[in-house]
């Protein structure tokens, strides 16, 4: 169990917002003339952010123009999210604990806030794909929560759900917790991060 704070990464793990990525992704694909996904590559690239989708999927189009297209579009399949059922439960059994809590994600931060509002979870502090010069599996936003919070990188621990979380975390020097995926510890439901300190 970290001694001081806990990153999170949001979609997937905060939120199961990937039925709604699925149909954003198709929806962008068709809108740009490009083909669409299936499910198989879709879930092999979920998570990798604007930059790796607008590379991958819609041949290096600018990743600004298709975050644009994401951010003004996500709430159209919004009524598809779901918030992970003990996501307030646990953030609120952390502060109580008096460790400090951090959303890191690939999403945007317009995006990502509004996210959060909708979900009812209040991190204190969030950092997003604009806030740094790269997204996971780089180190950049799990160092930039780190020091929002002023902690050291040993001292928190991320909680993710896919390789980019993984690869991120172990290179920015921050123990990792596998949410429902591989990991030096694992964990299939968000309460059981609360007893990793009894395991």
């Amino acid at each position: 169990m970290p001694t001081e704070a806990v990153l999170f990464d949001l979609d997937g793990v905060l939120i199961d917002s990937r039925p709604v990525w699925f149909e954003l992704l198709n929806g962008a694909a068709r809108h740009f003339g490009h083909a669409p996904l299936g499910r198989e590559v879709f879930d092999a690239s979920f998570g990798q952010g604007v930059e790796a989708d607008a590379r991958q999927f819609f041949g290096g189009m600018p990743p600004a123009e298709l975050e644009a297209w994401f951010d003004a579009h996500f709430l159209d399949h919004a009524h598809q999210m779901s918030v992970e059922p003990d996501a307030g439960a646990v953030f609120q059994a952390l502060s109580q604990r008096g460790l400090a809590r951090a959303v890191v994600t690939n999403s945007s931060r317009a995006l990502a806030a509004e996210l959060l509002r909708a979900a009812g979870l209040e991190p204190d502090a969030l950092v997003a794909s604009s806030d740094v010069p790269r997204p996971k599996p780089a180190p950049d936003g799990l160092l930039r929560a780190c020091r929002l919070l002023e902690v050291d990188a040993g001292a928190a621990c991320m909680v993710g759900d896919s390789r980019f979380d993984r690869e991120a975390a172990d290179a920015a020097g921050v123990p990792f917790v596998g949410y429902r995926t591989a990991g030096p510890r694992r964990i299939e439901r968000l309460s059981e991060l609360l007893f990793l300190d009894a395991a």
